[in-house]
């Protein structure tokens, strides 16, 4: 059985340690961080999550690689095979379990990444829970609205402590970026559709 693209594995865990460190970019004054951070650590105001890509050890079935899904998201890669999901008249599909999320302005949102029209019955075949009840779409467009992630709150010793796990945050909440371990990229649909592969 193929592994999806943006399946974790075993291998890409990596180590870190997370502080909260003063910054002047921060709505209050200070920020969650890793204890040796670099600049490639944050993107949309938000910490991500620190993970390989070798894509070593055992597929961890159920996990999603934060790197891969980041990048799917952003530049339309297809969650299975890794390739482009824009179809020729422009158009992106998705594949998703359930039906996505709205965005307070009423723009659909979602974490699931497109999928390719051709890898559509391989998603379904290979995943239980797209086996029955998938739903096909297609967008115009794809933008970056939020992350999921985890939010933690600032203790003594600059020391942060897990306040929440799996939270969705917009890219306007800027004082819950500053304390939000990023997992995983949330975009907004425009002109979604519902389809048939």
């Amino acid at each position: 059985m193929p592994v999806p693209y943006v399946t974790a594995y075993e291998g890409e865990a990596l180590a870190y340690q997370l502080v909260v460190e003063p910054s002047a970019e921060a709505t209050e004054g200070i920020r969650l961080s890793y204890v040796d951070a670099v600049e490639t650590d944050r993107l949309y105001g938000a910490l991500w999550y620190r993970q390989g890509i070798t894509k070593t050890g055992r597929p961890l079935w159920k996990l999603i690689n934060t790197p891969r899904q980041r990048r799917c998201m952003m530049r339309l890669l297809c969650q299975v095979c890794g390739r482009s999901t824009v179809d020729d008249d422009g158009r992106i599909w998705w594949l998703m379990p359930e039906p996505p999320g709205t965005t307070g302005g009423g723009m659909p949102f979602t974490h699931v990444p497109p999928c390719c029209r051709a890898c559509i019955p391989v998603a379904r075949a290979m995943c239980p829970r797209l086996r029955h009840k998938a739903l096909v779409y297609t967008a115009r467009d794809a933008e970056p609205f939020g992350v999921v992630a985890d939010l933690y709150r600032p203790a003594a010793g600059l020391k942060a402590v897990l306040l929440q796990h799996a939270v969705e945050v917009p890219l306007d909440a800027f004082r819950r970026l500053d304390f939000a371990l990023a997992t995983q990229l949330l975009v907004s649909l425009d002109d979604l559709q519902r389809t048939e592969a």
